[in-house]
């Protein structure tokens, strides 16, 4: 029950673009680098560390809304993220943005999506056990991630993970909008009638 309420509370959070009262969720213990066991993410903003045994951390992220996702890793470690749907298929990844940083911008819809982060060298392993290294769009039909993982050397040390969720605009009027247009118009074309 409690882990319900504490899915219901991010995806509420998330939707408004808003964070908890505290700074940010720290990872507890050791986030696994396999997408089926990942740590439930509970705010926009994602602390750990990379340790010398440690070959990359995932985050499960459940968004309540869709909107224009932007994904800002720091840290002491050269950083390199990749984001995943919900059915575990790699969308896109970014080695460097800005010197060590990783920045990936990506619109999303509501759902579940996951974040893998690691230093320099991480790679998506499918479950056929291809590797691409998370920069830039996947290979085509590079199927569904299993795990990331570092497959050269491994640099420790700390990261941040800055999520931002920005709503986009369709341009399409939602059902209640219209409905008070139209209440309104047809206020208006009684009005009409009555002076008439």
């Amino acid at each position: 029950m409690k882990t319900k309420l504490n899915t219901l509370s991010l995806a509420f959070l998330l939707a408004a673009g808003m964070t908890t009262a505290h700074a940010a969720y720290i990872e507890s213990g050791d986030a696994s680098n396999d997408l089926a066991s990942a740590q439930l993410a509970t705010d926009m903003q994602i602390q750990g560390t990379i340790d010398q045994g440690d070959t990359g951390d995932v985050y499960r992220l459940v968004f309540a809304t869709g909107g224009l996702l932007t994904i800002n890793a720091t840290g002491q470690i050269d950083t390199n993220i990749a984001l995943f749907d919900a059915g575990f298929q790699a969308l896109a990844g970014n080695d460097d943005s800005n010197s060590l940083d990783s920045m990936l911008t990506y619109v999303i819809g509501a759902g579940t999506y996951y974040i893998g982060i690691g230093d320099y060298a991480m790679y998506a392993i499918s479950a056929s056990n291809q590797a691409w290294f998370m920069d830039g769009l996947p290979p085509a039909g590079f199927g569904t991630v299993s795990r990331i993982e570092n497959l050269i050397s491994i640099d420790p040390g700390a990261y941040t993970l800055t999520l931002s969720l920005q709503p986009r605009s369709n341009g399409v009027p939602e059902p209640a909008t219209l409905g008070l247009l139209g209440l309104g118009l047809l206020g208006m074309g009684m009005m009409r009638r009555k002076r008439a």
